[in-house]
């Protein structure tokens, strides 16, 4: 049977969302609405979460950066949530809620490619910068593909598979994080995720450009 979207959930909101974030967010965005603040303040709140992953993981306290970043992709989704309680949606804040989202998921991988610089060298930088290109060309379809259809981009209909691995921020920060705190006990784990997490994403973004040729005509 085909679940039913909460009111405050999205389309595409991908399986870590519907599973973990929105009930925590969910959870957070009831008092924030109900004490006037503003979406803005929750999307500060998410880079602000963002920023510490990233200094975390330049400093190699690798579990305090998963939790940070892990945090930050749930307070991602309270902007959102605040602004649909309170009706003050807009598309700037749509617009600046992806910039951010953006931003925190680059300064993550590059923070982890400098830490691991330390002991891959040049190896560490090459797949951390092949990972950044897979984010970046997966959410640039996403968006062309919204700016295009008006609507977003439905990779848990349309990508099954991907959809639990690469195709939306949620699944990917989820296991940055994961491999982050394993990588306390063990920082290869951190490269090899970096590897991984490189190769999939290309091959997701390939799969999609293949995918919407037939999608959009």
């Amino acid at each position: 049977m085909k679940r039913s979207l909460h009111p405050l959930e999205k389309p595409s909101d991908g399986p870590v969302s519907l599973l973990l974030n929105r009930p925590i967010s969910r959870a957070i965005s009831a008092p924030l609405a109900n004490a006037g603040l503003s979406p803005t303040f929750a999307t500060l709140l998410a880079f602000a979460a963002g920023g510490g992953a990233a200094a975390a993981f330049a400093l190699q306290v690798w579990w305090l950066g998963g939790l940070l970043v892990q945090l930050s992709s749930i307070l991602s989704g309270v902007d959102g949530e605040i602004a649909r309680r309170t009706g003050t949606e807009s598309r700037y804040g749509d617009f600046l809620d992806t910039v951010v989202d953006r931003a925190v998921e680059y300064a993550a991988l590059l923070a982890i490619a400098y830490a691991l610089s330390d002991s891959w060298d040049n190896w560490a930088w090459a797949a951390g910068l092949v990972a950044l290109g897979g984010t970046f060309l997966l959410a640039t379809t996403s968006e062309k593909y919204r700016s295009t259809v008006h609507s977003n981009y439905p990779k848990r209909q349309l990508e099954p598979a991907f959809a639990y691995v690469t195709s939306g921020r949620d699944v990917r920060i989820f296991y940055i994080a994961v491999a982050a705190l394993v990588a306390t006990w063990q920082v290869d784990v951190m490269f090899w995720t970096l590897v991984v997490l490189s190769g999939l994403l290309h091959a997701n973004v390939i799969w999609r450009v293949i995918l919407l040729r037939s999608q959009l005509r």
